[in-house]
């Protein structure tokens, strides 16, 4: 199988998008701000937007999961900032690889957004 430069350098792109999101979220006081306002000032940081957030309570071992979009020069990069239920550091995910149902429904929540923006 032969990958084309084209798709290693939107690989690429779509990758270091999620390791600027991750590095903001290291970078931030989780204890003081709380999962939102730490995803919040992270997105801040890398010029990216919340679309939603919902608290999972040990649903797929995760307590907290907000869906994002980070901004591209091509199209938006999808992703779920995931809290896991063991209390840990705060993890990033691509809605493609990710295991967690809720990154099914990403996509279409953000285009239902994007035409709403629109018809006001």
């Amino acid at each position: 199988m032969e990958t084309s430069l084209l798709e290693t350098a939107e690989t690429l792109s779509t990758s270091l998008e999620l390791v600027e999101l991750e590095l903001a979220l290291k970078h931030q006081d989780c204890v003081a701000l709380g999962f939102e306002g730490t995803v919040r000032q992270a997105l801040e940081q890398v010029e990216g937007r919340l679309l939603f957030q919902m608290r999972l309570d040990g649903v797929d071992d995760c307590d907290w999961v907000a869906a994002v979009a980070l901004e591209t020069s091509n199209s938006p990069v999808f992703a779920l900032v995931v809290q896991k239920a063991d209390g840990g550091s705060l993890q990033v995910e691509g809605i493609e690889t990710s295991n967690l149902p809720v990154a099914r429904i990403v996509s279409a929540y953000a285009d239902l957004m994007t035409a709403l923006d629109r018809a006001h």
